[in-house]
């Protein structure tokens, strides 16, 4: 029994007897161990064996038995496997029992090891320093030396040794990788460069040239150049026969060429996942002495996918990352592990082939799991073995107080982002109580619901979350009652290290990680007091409102008390909290110095990017002057500002320049900015338009003349695709004389009339220059640009463009334009044209128009015109009232405020002012409103002697809402003639045989034609076949109104054809003779 030598005991064979169920049975112990405990009060035995029944048959034969209890008491007997099991089954039990008992402390002494010396040497401390954790360490490390245990059980002593890092051991595992020789295990080599760091740097040379595993000797060749080596420390430099593109890409420190070229090396060796993670491993043991480079492969592996052929080199990174507390890999490497999905699942696997849903195929596993050029990995055993390693790693050193758990937590939650939260759920759970029932529970789950190692750092501790089965998530009870600590891990290792809580605070998009940040700098108010105004500004550039508003106390305070600067004024500009910006803006307005003061602050003012902050920085651009010395600093920090945007800034980035391009204009009036020809230069050879433009401004703010500048410059600056560089072209066009000026007049005025309204503004002052000494060719321009107002315009913008450039470059032209034009103007349809006869009509005297031109005017689209309009009426009302018929056409307008004002001025009329022919103006219309003044001045205005004509013009009249007025109007004057009453006879049959409406209407058209009728034969005849038409339709009442009128007429004129006839009604005899 090999297993039993392993383990330093004597090969033994006892028999005892055991009981198994009722059945005496024969044991036989295969292996053996004893622990001893002494800490304290406690001194504890416990005593495990692995047995073999000898009764049984089949593989399923072994058990796993232990004993516990004080030591010198009667032992108490247990087992850990309730049945027979395998004997590789039982070997994990009994190794697992082992283990756990071995670290919580206590230590085996069936292998002679009661107090191991410790040899002392200048890396390790003395004897007497090593206590504890670190003396049991210590004494089973020299326990497996001499009599060496299993591989599983060494390399998890191993481990441990390195987690802790215990210098103390270094010369026990310098020992220990001398007897291992080329078969030193991967524990072992973490142990040696995590406890003995320098001292094992010669050892671990060895291992990496000789060591059997290749995973082996990458280790430790990474741990040479591992700032866990000291001084002794090599040089990592790139490997030259690595691809050339990626040595490019590493030498430039730039993440997107190293995503780049690993993506072509990956598509190139078509997933070779070898060379890929070869390249990976390379860059990692370059970027551990070089901070660029360590940065931008943070950043380049935060955007690796969790796939072959990046999953190899992945794997490694992190792990060495998790050797050498490198923070910004392992955050990164943790965060693609973490967020990875599985590519399948093993409980998938049936017969070693499983369907890969991603490669839309099935795979038999053992073929192509480690082939080089694998395309699939990652199961979802593996990914939760990660998660779970992930958590543990930092777990470890919360337990063991290591203050890189701190940082390597820090760089972890840094890398989450949003996209990588949940959405939240709520549901119900019930819980069995204390009182025998089952109760609901309101749970639900946050947004770290999936992400395991963030869950555990941010709410381990939190009373209200609850632990989820099967993962390291948690579910929340919103209706549990907070705990009165912080919810985070290690809340004591965070408060050790504030600077991290800044970092968390300030730069995490992720708001649970910020608010962990947030908890910190609220623990350490001396550590927030000390911030300089830069840590302040970074806080208030937080998306996270807490945070922002945790700055802005901060600095509120510091104004308040006169300890703010320029550099606190500079952060407070540039917050997104209005609260911050106008603390800061009114501190400005108080002290005429600033913000011209310093340069920090300078910068922030010239560069603000909000709104509300446009107005009051133009104004101190242009009202205060910089400070002495200031001028040349800054203009190098707006260079450098400038020089730093991307090659494609977005269109915010590209709105921020252009103000900042306003505001150097109204600094720099005198165009004196110390502006160093080389910066222009390279402000012009930048690939984005708006820098291009912004070097152009520079260049004529610095005094450069624009004369000197060749036309083929020229030609391509006002060439230009793009319309920044295109105004700026055209400002500094502007610096010509007036002579060099206009002999590019064509060229001006196509830029006055182009299809870019910023291109149309820039020209104005040239146009206007030119105009100004050429009055023929302003002539010119002003018939053609007005011409231009009546077509169709190219935007929004273009007509008030071309009426600010005519009004400024041509106003003696726009003043000699006749009435005749400007009324044009007005009742064209295009846009344009309206606009610009609106603006000259302000100027032009009333008297110049036509009463009935100003009452047309009242319905124009403009309101200045309109109000012209009305003011034109109540400045000369005799005028209006002696043209009344074109007068009243004022009352048409569709605008309200137009119709009030109208029936007020009309309604103070005389009634000798309403000629038919002015009420018929008015009686004509078909609108709502003008019909229901007509109504009142018919009933108002009306004489007798006028009835007559208008009934005949209402008669005719399409709007129903007449009829009844028709109604009232109806007397035998009114229709005394033929002609009016031959009208009304047919507004009389569509009044009479309207269906349950016009009632009032109809009793009175029925009552006025039954009189006529009855008074008049020949109308008799007209009016009878109308009755007789509603005999056969209408309501019943309309019928038998119809029945007696046509009664009436037949007895008022007998002979009269009627459709109805008066008969006698027949006798019939009555009582009994019948």
């Amino acid at each position: 029994m090999g297993s039993g030598r392993r383990l330093g005991v004597p090969r033994r064979a006892c028999y005892t007897s055991g009981r198994l169920g009722n059945e005496r049975v024969l044991m036989r112990i295969v292996r053996a161990a004893r622990l001893w405990f002494k800490g304290g009060s406690s001194d504890k035995l416990y005593e495990v064996d692995l047995v073999e029944n000898d009764g049984l048959f089949g593989d399923a034969r072994f058990l796993v038995n232990f004993r516990y209890g004080r030591r010198g008491s009667s032992l108490r007997e247990g087992t850990k496997t309730t049945v027979p099991v395998t004997r590789e089954a039982a070997e994990k039990v009994f190794d697992s029992v082992v283990v756990a008992k071995v670290n919580e402390g206590y230590r085996r002494t069936d292998q002679g090891a009661a107090a191991p010396s410790i040899a002392t040497s200048p890396e390790a401390p003395a004897p007497e320093a090593v206590e504890g954790r670190g003396l049991k360490l210590l004494g089973r490390l020299e326990a497996h030396l001499r009599s060496p245990w299993p591989g599983p059980d060494r390399d998890r002593l191993l481990w441990r040794i390195g987690e802790v890092r215990l210098r103390a051991a270094t010369p026990t595992l310098l020992t220990l990788a001398e007897k291992s020789g080329p078969e030193a295990s991967y524990s072992l080599v973490f142990a040696l460069a995590r406890a003995a760091g320098a001292a094992a740097a010669d050892r671990l040379k060895t291992i990496a040239r000789s060591a059997d595993s290749a995973l082996v000797r990458d280790l430790a060749a990474f741990a040479l150049v591992s700032p866990l080596m000291g001084d002794a420390r090599e040089t990592g430099a790139l490997d030259s026969s690595l691809p050339r593109s990626v040595i490019e890409a590493g030498e430039a420190r730039d993440a997107d060429r190293i995503v780049g070229a690993l993506a072509d090396l990956a598509a190139s060796a078509k997933g070779r996942s070898l060379d890929v993670g070869r390249s990976l491993v390379a860059l990692a043991r370059a970027a551990q002495g070089d901070a660029a480079l360590n940065a931008a492969l943070a950043a380049a592996v935060a955007r690796l996918p969790a796939r072959p052929p990046y999953l190899f080199g992945l794997r490694k990174l992190y792990k060495y990352a998790e050797m050498a507390d490198d923070a910004a890999l392992f955050g990164a490497s943790a965060h693609r592990f973490e967020t990875a999905t599985p590519m399948y699942k093993t409980s998938r696997v049936y017969r070693g082939r499983v369907h890969v849903p991603e490669l839309g195929t099935r795979l038999q596993l053992d073929e192509v799991r480690d082939r080089p050029d694998t395309q699939i990995g990652l199961a979802d055993a593996t990914l939760r073995y990660f998660k779970r390693r992930i958590w543990r790693t930092l777990r470890k050193r919360g337990e063991l107080g290591d203050p890189t758990f701190a940082e390597l937590a820090t760089s972890y939650l840094l890398a989450l982002q949003p996209a990588d939260l949940s959405a939240p759920a709520t549901w119900t759970h019930f819980v069995y109580g204390a009182n025998g029932q089952w109760n609901r529970e309101a749970r639900s789950s946050g947004p770290l619901s999936k992400n395991w190692t963030a869950s555990q750092l941010l709410q381990r501790n939190d009373r209200r979350s609850v632990a989820r089965y099967g993962s390291l998530t948690f579910q929340e009870r919103p209706s549990a009652p907070p705990g009165e600590g912080r919810p985070e891990a290690f809340p004591d290792l965070w408060n050790a290290r504030p600077d991290l809580g800044l970092r968390l605070a300030a730069e995490s998009p992720v708001w649970p990680a910020a608010m962990l940040g947030l908890r910190v700098l609220k623990a350490q108010p001396a550590f927030v007091s000390a911030l300089a105004s830069a840590e302040i500004g970074r806080l208030l550039a937080s998306p996270h409102a807490e945070v922002a508003a945790l700055a802005f106390s901060e600095a509120r305070d510091r104004l308040a008390t006169g300890t703010a600067d320029d550099d606190l004024l500079a952060a407070l500009l540039g917050a997104d909290l209005v609260e911050a910006r106008r603390l800061a803006t009114e501190r400005i307005e108080h002290d005429a110095r600033l913000p011209w003061s310093g340069e920090r602050l300078a910068l922030a003012a010239i560069t603000a990017s909000h709104s509300d902050l446009a107005e009051p920085v133009a104004r101190w651009s242009r009202e205060r002057r910089l400070a002495p010395g200031l001028a040349e600093p800054l203009a190098r920090a707006v260079v450098a500002w400038l020089l730093a945007v991307p090659a494609h800034p977005d269109a915010p980035a590209e709105a921020v320049i252009r103000a900042a391009r306003s505001r150097l204009r109204l600094l720099w009036p005198d165009r004196t900015m110390p502006a160093r020809p080389e910066d222009v230069r390279q402000l012009m050879a930048h690939p984005a338009p708006a820098i291009m433009a912004a070097g152009i401004d520079i260049l004529g703010l610095s005094g450069t003349d624009p004369s000197t500048i060749a036309d083929e410059t020229w030609r391509a600056l006002l060439g230009s695709s793009s319309e920044d560089v295109q105004e700026a072209a055209l400002t500094l066009f502007g610096g010509l004389g007036d002579e060099d000026l206009s002999t590019h007049a064509p060229l001006v005025v196509a830029f006055a009339t182009s299809s870019s309204s910023r291109l149309r503004q820039a020209a104005r002052p040239l146009v206007a220059r030119i105009a100004e000494r050429d009055p023929a060719l302003a002539d010119r321009l002003a018939h053609d640009l007005i011409g231009t107002l009546f077509l169709s315009a190219p935007d929004e913008d273009y007509p008030a463009d071309i009426i600010a450039l005519l009004r400024e470059a041509m106003p003696r032209q726009l003043a000699a334009l006749d009435e005749a034009t400007v009324w044009r103007m007005l009742q064209a349809r295009a846009k344009g044209a309206q606009l610009l006869g609106a603006d000259l009509l302000l100027g032009r005297e009333p008297a110049a128009f036509s009463v009935r031109q100003i009452a047309r005017l009242g319905n124009h689209a403009h309101l200045a015109v309109r109000q012209w309009a009305m003011a034109a009426y109540a400045a000369a009302p005799e005028r209006f009232r002696a043209e009344a018929a074109d007068a009243v056409l004022l009352v048409e307008s569709e605008w309200p405020e137009v119709y009030d004002f109208a029936r007020q001025q009309f309604e103070t009329w005389p009634p000798e002012a309403w000629t038919p022919e002015t009420l018929a103006v008015v009686t004509d219309s078909v609108k709502p409103p003008v019909l229901d003044f007509a109504r009142h001045l018919l009933r108002s205005r009306l004489a007798p002697a006028d009835a007559e004509a208008q009934l005949t013009r209402l008669l005719e009249h399409p709007a129903q809402a007449m009829h009844l007025l028709v109604t009232e109007m109806l007397t035998q004057e009114a229709a005394g003639s033929d002609a009016a009453f031959a009208k009304l006879l047919p507004l009389a049959r569509i009044v009479m045989l309207q269906v349950l409406k016009g009632r009032v209407a109809k009793d009175r058209m029925a009552a006025f034609l039954t009189a006529e009728a009855l008074r008049d034969r020949g109308r008799a005849e007209r009016v009878a076949p109308l009755f007789a038409d509603l005999t056969l339709s209408g309501t019943e009442r309309d019928r038998a109104h119809a029945v007696l009128a046509l009664r009436d007429i037949a007895r008022a004129h007998p002979g009269i054809a009627l459709p109805i006839a008066s008969r006698p009604a027949p006798l019939r005899p009555t009582g009994r003779a019948a």
